[in-house]
């Protein structure tokens, strides 16, 4: 990537200098780990028992200090939870927290510059799929590679984004997850499911031309009647 001095400059709606035609992705890991309790507890306001211990995480993919750009998260959990929305200011940003069900979880991430808009995304929490043994003993590990991608950030954000010195490549070793396989599935299912796609658009587009060039041949004997009205009697069959 250029350095500083050799990006272009523009100037926003919000009078924010911005680097003009640059695109800055950022990857980042979103997922949830969960353990099934010896003993079920009651907590807080909800009438159910708690089963599960869980945590929830957004971290970097890549070995890095997410605070360097971003200021902080807010996690909005089911509306049962005691404080359903919590917000993390400083790294590990992640909650830890008990339930018996699944759900989908709000997250919105804040920038250093607060001139860079926040960017929302989803996690589903799992707690009852297949479950991996780790050092902590049987856990549902559920996580998955994701990226924040920056389109012509503030200056601020560029000079933050930009520099890697401090960033080191992304370890297998540090995760349960194998990312890279996983990244190779969903891109053979996305081309998979792409040229399933394309076979039917090709299929409808030789279906159409066909019905269209019958209706032109029944449009073509109908004037053809219509002009010569001594025609006895004519038929169509429709085939």
């Amino acid at each position: 990537m250029a350095g500083e001095k050799d990006v272009e400059v523009i100037v926003g709606a919000s009078s924010v200098e911005r680097a003009k035609n640059v695109r800055i992705v950022k990857p980042i890991v979103i997922g949830n780990e969960a353990t099934k309790m010896t003993i079920p507890v009651k907590r807080g306001s909800d009438e159910k028992e708690h089963t599960h211990t869980w945590k929830l995480y957004l971290r970097p993919y890549n070995q890095e200090n997410l605070n360097r750009f971003i200021r902080k998260v807010q996690f909005k959990l089911h509306d049962s939870y005691d404080n359903h929305t919590r917000v993390v200011e400083q790294p590990p940003f992640e909650i830890t927290e008990t339930g018996w069900g699944e759900f989908e979880v709000q997250l919105r991430i804040y920038f250093i510059d607060p001139n860079e808009k926040a960017v929302t995304t989803f996690h589903y929490l799992r707690l009852f799929e297949q479950p991996t043994t780790t050092k902590s003993g049987y856990t549902v590990i559920n996580d998955y590679y994701d990226e924040i991608v920056f389109r012509e950030p503030t200056l601020t954000m560029y000079k933050i984004l930009s520099d890697e010195s401090t960033v080191k490549k992304h370890d297998p070793k540090l995760w349960v997850t194998n990312f890279s396989q996983v990244r190779k599935r969903t891109a053979e299912v996305f081309h998979n499911v792409k040229t399933e796609l394309t076979e039917e658009i090709n299929d409808l587009r030789e279906s159409l031309k066909l019905a269209h060039q019958k209706i032109e041949k029944y449009r073509r004997e109908m004037e053809n009647v219509d002009s010569n009205p001594s025609t006895p009697g004519v038929t169509f069959s429709i085939s």
